[in-house]
């Protein structure tokens, strides 16, 4: 067991890939439509929530009361990651890695004090089908997923146990790191009580991000030993 073992846990979507826009409004309206026989018109902002918060939102939205309790609400969760699929397969969805974050991944995979696992608002399989997409979810093997899970500050812990289960080490919470894009993200670390480097690789800019007040805050991966060094001396 090694002593100061760093985890660094990335978001998905702003952080590994960037989508299509209107992405997540297509993903929820057919999930209304297939399990809520809802024809959704509403487009909400979706950005740094997990999948069953967003659900929940969008079924309010569509005047749905007690969203949790609907006896659809948790097959229609479950079936995310079909969804994201077939859209992937038809066209409907592009996805792409967002350039130079897999430098930085097989840099950090090479440093013996570190570990990389994902935390993501995505249940596991939608994530899955979104990194094999563009051959990122072979680097992962540890990580924090919303299948049954609201609050995303709940995935920290959640990611911290799964490392130490897989791996047998320990990891102190000062020596996590999160990697992501959205405000969301940098408070989901703040109430963790874990670091965050925030990226202004998704829909929220350096201004908005700055705001949250976040570790560190970088444009994109261009200066991959900059994020690494941090990582390593901090």
């Amino acid at each position: 067991m090694k002593l100061n073992q760093k985890l660094v846990l990335f978001d998905v979507d702003g952080t590994l890939i960037n989508r299509t826009k209107k992405s997540d409004f297509s993903l929820y309206g057919i999930a209304l439509k297939k399990h809520f026989k809802i024809k959704n018109t509403k487009q909400l902002y979706c950005e740094g929530t997990t999948d069953p918060e967003n659900l929940t939102m969008y079924l309010k939205a569509n005047k749905i009361k007690n969203p949790k309790k609907h006896k659809n609400f948790k097959k229609a969760v479950s079936d995310l990651g079909n969804i994201e699929k077939e859209a992937q397969v038809t066209g409907k969805i592009k996805t792409k890695k967002i350039k130079n974050v897999e430098k930085l991944i097989k840099t950090l995979i090479k440093e013996k004090e570190i570990t990389i696992g994902l935390l993501t608002g995505n249940t596991v399989n939608k994530a899955k089908v979104k990194l094999e997409k563009v051959e990122l979810w072979h680097y992962f093997k540890v990580g924090a997923f919303s299948d049954n899970v609201f609050e995303r500050s709940k995935l920290v812990n959640i990611a911290i146990n799964d490392a130490e289960k897989k791996l047998n080490e320990k990891f102190n919470k000062k020596n996590v790191w999160l990697i992501g894009d959205t405000v969301k993200d940098i408070q989901c670390a703040k109430k963790a009580k874990v670091k965050i480097i925030a990226m202004a690789t998704g829909p929220e800019n350096v201004k908005q991000l700055k705001k949250e007040n976040p570790d560190y805050i970088f444009q994109d991966f261009s200066d991959v030993q900059k994020i690494i060094e941090i990582i390593k001396t901090n």
